[in-house]
């Protein structure tokens, strides 16, 4: 199927599991694909597999664009539109996360996470729509905010705000962005199996632990990156055209349960700030 024949497709965020494999099934469905992350050096993989989809190396972009860098956002999505043409779809899913006690967040540390999760997504999805404006042909954008929008998980309190934050954004965009004809949705990732989660999932007391989640998620499995893929290109498709300012969850029922939850304390000990790995 053959959904995006004629388009050009930016991805963010594409050396990682989940961008990657929306870029190549951007590809395998017809699209020209730019891809960014933060170094180029880093998207050879997404390269090679994208060509190998679409059959015509010179129909994919890979270039490194830090989003925290406004001067490379706007160099870099320029050179799309002179290399591959205007943007017609964009799934915006450069992030960062990193766990911290709130009381020890490094000051640091948060202006990062919202440098590259909220400043940065606004920065490429505003880049991308005042083209589409001027291009007149309307367009669709996908924004990943992360089950972490919705659900609460301890010691990622930074990157849960600023995920709940672009959820806003995305049906902020969508409502604005209407009457241009540019649809706005969001999916929200539960655990899916990445070279992000793996370190908690396969260290010795997250194994034990993650599968406990294993056991308490609905569908019976965690989720892999071609499951995010397959939404989120749905979501960017004409198929999804009466569709906009969603948020989708796609973490297999896990949020039911209250997960995920990768430490956990017990709070009948008063004035202790003590937690341990816990799903």
């Amino acid at each position: 199927m053959m959904r995006f024949e004629g388009k050009v497709a930016l991805v963010t965020g594409a050396a990682g599991d989940i961008g990657q494999a929306t870029a190549v099934q951007l590809a395998s469905q017809g699209a020209r694909v730019a891809v960014f992350d933060r170094r180029e050096d880093l998207l050879a993989e997404t390269v090679e597999l994208c060509a190998k989809a679409t059959g015509d190396a010179a129909a994919v972009l890979a270039l490194g664009v830090d989003q925290t860098n406004a001067d490379a956002v706007e160099n870099g999505i320029a050179r799309v539109a002179d290399e591959l043409g205007s943007i017609g779809v964009l799934f915006a899913n450069a992030g960062y996360g990193r766990f911290a006690r709130f009381l020890d967040q490094p000051a640091a540390e948060w202006d990062r996470h919202v440098a590259v999760n909220l400043t940065g997504t606004f920065r490429i999805c505003q880049s991308v729509a005042r083209r589409m404006v001027e291009q007149a042909q309307g367009g669709s954008i996908v924004v990943n905010a992360s089950s972490g929008a919705e659900q609460h998980t301890d010691l990622l309190t930074a990157y849960c705000s600023t995920k709940a934050a672009i959820r806003m954004l995305a049906i902020g965009m969508a409502s604005e962005l209407g009457s241009h004809r540019i649809r706005v949705n969001c999916v929200m990732p539960g655990v899916v199996e990445t070279g992000m989660t793996a370190p908690m999932l396969q260290s010795p007391d997250g194994a034990a632990q993650a599968e406990l989640l294993l056991a308490n998620t609905p569908v019976g499995r965690l989720g892999v990156p071609q499951d995010v893929a397959n939404l989120v290109t749905f979501l960017l498709s004409d198929d999804a055209g009466f569709i906009t300012g969603e948020a989708v969850m796609i973490d297999g029922g896990q949020r039911i349960h209250g997960h995920p939850q990768w430490y956990a304390t017990d709070y009948r000990n008063e004035h202790e700030d003590i937690w341990s790995v816990g799903l």
